[in-house]
């Protein structure tokens, strides 16, 4: 079943356990009424001009077993127009993730939003689980999933362990663990095939490495597609309609395979039979806010951060961005390129000098920074946070990522 949805409302009620931060009122107004007040003076200064963040049509593939059981669920983003939304980004979602975040002791995984919600409340789950938007998106049976495929097969994946499927006291091997020659419907095989009783985590690895397989079979690109006019004027409109469309441009073009990370529930955590886990929530903000900036949904009431980095810091980037959701704020956006300075003092912009007390409480953890003046504003942001290497290489702030630090504001990271 593929849906197309082209202007669709930034999901936000089922995160609820990020929103759970009360924004203190700020200059005599709640943070909502200052914002909305920012809009409309901003509305008025006509020589305020924003940039707008890049679109890269985002799509999720999901896919189902001959029962019709979620087996597993991976984003796709294409390269914005600049690269003439030619290849792209594919990422791995963990079908256990847990989308009630365990409020009223709840664990419900995406595998059980699909068993009771249907495609619908898949979408909803995976947009709300990863804060993101999707545009196109197909939940395919192996029949609907091989097609996918043909364009780039036969290729070679190299699994670290080997696919089995049946069950825990009986497996039966699929592929031994090393190299194994695919065609598309065996590519389809190794994404549905499970061992009954044994959890998502275990076959993550194999996943991830048929992934990495066919962004290797890819190459600089596999398929022809029709180039895309620069719309110079106007709204935005989607080079794809649908997920068969969105592969066959993210096929034509150089593609990058990673997974999101998910860490298991501590024991008793989850009810009994329930393969749920924690979705790392601050992975998850990282790569989209790099590869699908505009697709990102601020979530809370609170400020909107770009963070830039220089390269051959992701582990400390990543601590950024968990630092940034601690303190309750949003992250729309992250930028790590060698254009970036490297500078010893992180740099802060920010968009209206009402925000500064807004930020004042995690600034010091940055190691040293200073405010610099925008050259340029970025719409959806309200905040830069430019990582200097003060922070990045650990001498300054809190960037070995040990422990989160002490604060009289109540929140959680996702």
């Amino acid at each position: 079943m593929t849906v197309l949805a082209r202007n669709r409302h930034r999901r936000t009620a089922v995160m609820l356990a990020i929103n759970l931060l009360a924004i203190v009122a700020l200059g005599g107004m709640g943070y909502a009424g200052y914002k909305a007040l920012r809009r409309y003076e901003g509305g008025k200064k006509v020589d305020r001009q924003f940039v707008p963040l890049a679109p890269t049509p985002v799509g999720m593939l999901a896919t189902v077993d001959d029962q019709d059981r979620l087996t597993t669920v991976t984003i796709m983003v294409l390269n914005p127009e600049a690269q003439g939304f030619k290849g792209g980004s594919i990422v791995s979602v963990p079908v256990s993730s847990d989308t009630a975040y365990g409020l009223d002791g709840q664990r419900v995984p995406l595998t059980q939003v699909y068993a009771e919600g249907g495609v619908d409340g898949l979408v909803s789950g995976v947009e709300s689980v990863l804060s993101i938007t999707l545009d196109v998106w197909e939940v395919a049976t192996p029949a609907e999933a091989e097609p996918l495929f043909t364009a780039i097969t036969p290729f070679t994946a190299t699994f670290p362990q080997d696919v089995d499927g049946g069950t825990l006291t009986a497996p039966e091997l699929l592929f031994p663990a090393g190299d194994a020659g695919l065609s598309a419907a065996q590519v389809v095989e190794v994404l549905n095939t499970r061992v009954e009783g044994a959890t998502d985590a275990s076959r993550r690895a194999n996943v991830l490495a048929l992934w990495n397989a066919v962004a290797a079979a890819v190459g600089s690109g596999r398929t022809q597609v029709a180039n895309v006019e620069p719309i110079i004027t106007g709204p935005f409109v989607s080079p794809v309609t649908d997920l068969p469309d969105l592969v066959g441009r993210l096929f034509a073009g150089p593609v990058a395979a990673r997974g999101v990370a998910a860490t298991p529930l501590a024991p008793g955590e989850a009810p009994p039979g329930v393969d749920a886990e924690t979705l790392d929530f601050a992975d998850a903000v990282m790569v989209f806010g790099a590869v699908a900036p505009s697709a990102m949904s601020a979530t809370r009431d609170a400020l909107v951060y770009r963070i830039e980095a220089p390269p051959g810091y992701d582990a400390q980037v990543k601590w950024a961005v968990t630092l940034v959701l601690y303190f309750g704020f949003n992250v729309q956006s992250v930028y790590i390129s060698d254009s970036v300075p490297a500078n010893t003092s992180t740099e802060i912009e920010i968009y209206d000098d009402r925000s500064r007390d807004q930020a004042a409480s995690a600034n010091d953890l940055f190691g040293e920074y200073r405010f610099v003046e925008p050259a340029y504003l970025i719409e959806g942001v309200e905040v830069v946070l430019r990582l200097g290497t003060d922070f990045l290489t650990g001498t300054g702030g809190v960037a070995s990522g040990d422990t989160l630090p002490t604060t009289t504001t109540s929140t959680t990271i996702g």
